[in-house]
């Protein structure tokens, strides 16, 4: 097993399994998280020996999204689009089988990370719930993995209200493998984990591209897409909306629209 720090990575025989490793702040995304957890995904993609992955969190989210209190402050928005947006592009077309061990609840940028794996298991008490309305912020990153599967009409239903969507209408929605109990989670893991071993890799390689290019969008079309993510998401960063509604979630505070939209022009 190899820790560093807000990342572990552990090894058994032909299965990596990379943990978000800040329970206490929900698994919650920093600059320096990310970091780690692309070092982590380069290091399993080039080890020929490892043939599948798991990406699960510690404690009782799986991942909270970007952290709020400041974690990626220091960098700018600009800078934090393309830094990001790195992380989920490497993670969406990972070489080999990725599988989202849900071991909890998944918000914002971790719904994200959720919808770049191959096979989602959740337990029964998992949602997910794209929050960032509610402090004035878009998903604009993860929005290019989350419309294609769950169609505009659910996408903006999901982004515009940021309620929970429980692991059983995820499921509904085809948008998980299956949802377990939480003491039956690493058993149905491990079924896909042998489903998996039985498959050979370079033909698993190449499904997974052959999926991205058939089910998806055409280079240009892709390219467009990101172009408008980097400055929706800088935009973002920079209006009054999501500085104050960060405000308010630093200060443990429900931001009051209604009264933010009085004292503000928009």
């Amino acid at each position: 097993m190899a820790q560093q720090d807000e990342i572990v990575l552990t090894i058994d025989k032909h299965v990596a399994t990379i943990t978000l490793n800040r329970p206490k702040r929900g698994n919650s995304l920093t600059s320096k998280l990310n970091e780690l957890l692309l070092a982590s995904l380069q290091k399993v993609a080039v080890d020929d020996t490892i043939r599948i992955l798991i990406l699960t969190g510690a404690g009782k989210y799986f991942c909270t999204g970007m952290d709020l209190g400041g974690g990626s402050s220091n960098l700018s928005p600009d800078v934090a689009v393309e830094k990001g947006m790195e992380v989920y592009d490497y993670l969406y077309k990972f070489p080999k089988p990725v599988i989202a061990r849900m071991n909890g609840p998944a918000l914002g940028g971790g719904v994200g990370l959720l919808f770049a794996c191959n096979v989602r298991i959740a337990t029964k008490n998992s949602y997910i719930a794209l929050t960032e309305v509610k402090r004035g912020l878009i998903p604009a990153m993860i929005s290019q993995y989350i419309v294609p599967e769950v169609g505009q009409f659910k996408a903006n239903e999901y982004m515009l209200t940021g309620r929970r969507v429980s692991a059983q209408e995820c499921l509904q929605q085809n948008c998980l493998s299956a949802v377990v109990e939480e003491d039956q989670l690493d058993q149905a893991v491990q079924r896909y984990v042998d489903l998996f071993e039985e498959s050979a890799p370079g033909a698993m390689r190449d499904i997974k591209e052959l999926v991205r290019i058939v089910g998806g969008k055409g280079a240009s079309d892709i390219k467009n897409s990101q172009d408008h993510i980097k400055k929706a998401f800088v935009k973002m960063m920079n209006s009054p909306e999501a500085a104050y509604g960060i405000m308010s979630f630093t200060q443990k505070k429900k931001p009051d629209w209604s009264e933010f939209m009085k004292s503000s022009k928009l």
